[in-house]
């Protein structure tokens, strides 16, 4: 069943689903514009490599801000395709729905009652309706517009701190926040990814049930698996390690704690949370392919058994 709040992640009912996605041309054009920010920084660093003292220090704090923020529009660029994934998604499923009557061979039985089974594809849920969408989808949904939009404000603002910063090197404040700023914002980013990566999940499950329940049999519907399970665990502690590091940045800004000792530990822990994000969607790719091999085995299994009930 498809949910009303739903509908704008869906295409319109008249969309061609032979045409281009145009999400995947935007997010190309965003991506090659992340790559020449990028390009823009390193040769501002090769310039610092010839300069010492005061000028290479200010040559260095707004190529840094400037790099990352190369790589937060290349993360927008990957958000807008996956976008576009999803509409795309939700318009093969459609299809799906109007051809698979046709190629259900003679009726049969189910041959499952309704519970728990074991399928090739692992745990499965067997029931007469299409099942309700779970917490995590819930979240994944209404967060990944505000994550994104937040991690890139964010990273611009530690941008404009870094142009600050050159001008005036010596300002472990400027420097903080800009560090903070910027790497809490593409742990947002990352998150927004992430929760993207929920949304196409929750459109698989949903689409996989909708196609079943109109055909009319039963509906096999996957556990989540160990993989998805593992992607919400290290997406929220990359979060929140994201945001003690910020945390940690705003202290040193302050003047509340010694810079040098607090700058030695807040760096791997930004880079630690980072990881931890890139990890959970490393394993969000996996559970959408072990998600996707089920809906194919259950759509194999409908057309060769032509199971109706």
């Amino acid at each position: 069943m498809t949910y009303a709040a739903d509908a704008r992640l869906r295409p319109s009912a008249d969309a061609d689903y032979q045409a281009p996605s145009v999400w995947r041309s935007r997010g190309i054009v965003i991506a090659l514009l992340g790559l020449a920010i990028a390009v823009i920084a390193f040769f501002g660093n090769l310039v610092a490599a010839g300069q010492s003292g005061v000028d290479q220090a200010s040559t260095l704090a707004w190529t840094f801000g400037v790099t990352t923020t190369g790589f937060a529009l290349v993360k927008t660029a990957i958000a807008v395709v996956l976008w576009g994934i999803i509409l795309k998604l939700w318009l093969r499923a459609d299809s799906i729905k109007a051809s698979l009557p046709a190629l259900v061979g003679t009726p049969g039985a189910d041959s499952d009652p309704n519970g728990d089974v074991d399928t090739p594809h692992g745990k499965a849920v067997v029931s007469d309706r299409a099942p309700g969408q779970l917490p995590i989808h819930k979240m994944a949904k209404r967060m990944f517009r505000p994550m994104l939009a937040m991690g890139l404000m964010a990273v611009i603002v530690g941008l404009i701190i870094s142009f600050v910063l050159a001008a005036d090197a010596s300002s472990t404040a400027a420097s903080a926040w800009m560090q903070g700023l910027q790497f809490l914002g593409e742990a947002m980013l990352l998150i927004g990814i992430s929760f993207l990566l929920g949304t196409i999940l929750w459109a698989i499950r949903t689409a996989g049930g909708d196609v079943q329940e109109d055909l009319g049999v039963k509906v096999y519907t996957p556990k989540m698996p160990a993989p998805a399970k593992g992607f919400v665990v290290l997406m929220m502690l990359g979060l929140m390690l994201g945001i003690v590091q910020f945390i940690g940045y705003l202290v040193v800004a302050g003047g509340g704690a010694d810079a040098a000792s607090n700058l030695a530990w807040l760096a791997p822990l930004r880079e630690i949370s980072v990881a931890l994000i890139l990890s959970g969607i490393a394993l969000a790719l996996v559970a959408i392919g072990n998600v996707l091999g089920f809906q194919f085995w259950r759509i194999q299994s409908l057309i060769e058994a032509g199971e109706r009930s």
